[in-house]
C-alpha cells in the first residue's frame, strides 16, 4: 500500500469513476485499475463491485476512501505546516440572495485576510439550487436555509438563527401579528424557495388565510414595498442588516417567535482539512463580526 494508491481511491471517491479520478490526476483508466487491484490485494479485501456497470465503490471500498482521504489531507497539513506555506489554489462557495448583501463582504474579507492567494468564485441562487450543486460537486459550500428534511450527501454546520418578523409600514396599528397581517394586502415571499414555503406553511398551521397582492424572491424588494405602503409580509430579520423602525412597524411572528435557520453545507465525502476547520471558523463567526 502507497500513498499514490491512496490517492487514487480517494479521487475516485470524490469523482465517481476510474475515468474521472484518472482526468483529475492525470492518469489512465487502466493505470487507476492496476493501483486499486494492488490495493485490494494487500489490503484483502473488495473495494470495488466490478458486476455492477460502471464499477462501483462497495460499503468497505466507501469506507476505506474516506480515511485515505483524511490521511492525505494530514499528510498535506503536516506540508504545510512544516513549510509555513499559505493555502492557494481556489474554491467556490453559494450564496442565497437574501445573504449577499449583508454576509457576503464580511467573507470575503476574512477569507482575503487568512489566505490572501486563494482564489474566491461566489454564485447566489435559492437553497434548493445551492444544495443540490454541493450534492453534484459543483460548489465546494453554500450558505442557505437549512434543509427541513435530511439530505445524506450534506455535511450540515450551524450558523445562525434568524428571527421571523411582521412588518407593515409605519402608520400601521395592531395588537397581534395575525392582525397587522389582516390589516393590508399581503406581500408573499416566493413560494418556490425554502423560506417562501416555509412562512406559507406555518401560515397555514396557524389559520391566518391571506389574499396575496404580490409575490415576490427578495427581501429587500419586500421591505421597500412595505415601506412604500404596498401592504404587509413576513420576513426573516437577516443577520447584520437594519431596520429602520420610524419606517416600519416590526411585530414577532409566532409565539414563541418563529426562527429560519442559516447553515454552512458541504459535501459530506469530503474529508475535513485545516481549510475546512478555518471556512467553517469563519462563517461561523458571522454572527459576532
Amino acid at each position: 500500500m502507497n500513498l499514490r494508491q491512496l490517492r487514487s481511491l480517494a479521487t475516485i471517491l470524490d469523482r465517481g469513476s476510474f475515468v474521472a479520478a484518472g482526468e483529475r490526476i492525470g492518469l489512465s483508466q487502466a493505470a487507476i485499475s492496476v493501483q486499486m487491484r494492488q490495493l485490494e490485494a494487500t489490503l484483502g479485501v473488495d473495494l470495488f463491485d466490478r458486476s455492477s456497470r460502471p464499477v462501483a465503490l462497495t460499503a468497505e471500498g466507501v469506507r476505506i476512501g474516506r480515511l485515505a482521504g483524511e490521511v492525505l489531507d494530514k499528510i498535506e497539513n503536516i506540508k504545510l505546516e512544516a513549510s509555513g506555506a499559505k493555502i492557494s489554489g481556489s474554491v467556490s462557495i453559494g450564496f442565497i440572495p437574501t445573504c449577499v448583501h449583508n454576509l457576503l463582504p464580511r467573507v470575503l474579507e476574512a477569507l482575503r485576510q487568512q489566505f490572501p492567494e486563494l482564489q474566491v468564485s461566489v454564485k447566489s441562487g435559492l437553497s434548493g439550487e445551492l444544495s443540490a450543486a454541493v450534492v453534484r460537486r459543483e460548489l465546494d459550500y453554500a450558505l442557505l436555509t437549512a434543509p427541513v428534511v435530511e439530505i445524506p450527501e450534506l455535511d450540515i454546520t450551524a450558523i445562525a438563527s434568524e428571527p421571523y418578523y411582521v412588518i407593515a409600514p409605519a402608520k400601521a396599528r395592531a395588537n397581534t401579528d395575525a392582525e397587522l397581517l389582516r390589516s393590508m394586502p399581503y406581500i408573499a415571499f416566493n413560494k418556490s424557495t425554502w423560506v417562501g414555503q416555509h412562512i406559507a406553511a406555518r401560515l397555514q398551521q396557524r389559520g391566518i388565510h391571506l389574499t396575496e397582492s404580490i409575490e415576490i424572491d427578495s427581501l429587500e424588494a419586500i421591505e421597500n414595498l412595505v415601506i412604500d405602503g404596498f401592504g404587509v409580509s413576513v420576513v426573516p430579520r437577516r443577520l447584520h442588516a437594519i431596520l429602520d423602525p420610524e419606517r416600519l412597524v416590526q411585530v414577532p411572528f409566532g409565539d414563541p417567535i418563529d426562527t429560519r435557520q442559516l447553515a454552512l453545507v458541504q459535501h459530506s465525502s469530503k474529508p475535513v482539512s485545516r481549510f475546512d476547520t478555518s471556512i467553517r471558523k469563519i462563517f461561523v463567526d458571522l454572527p459576532e463580526t
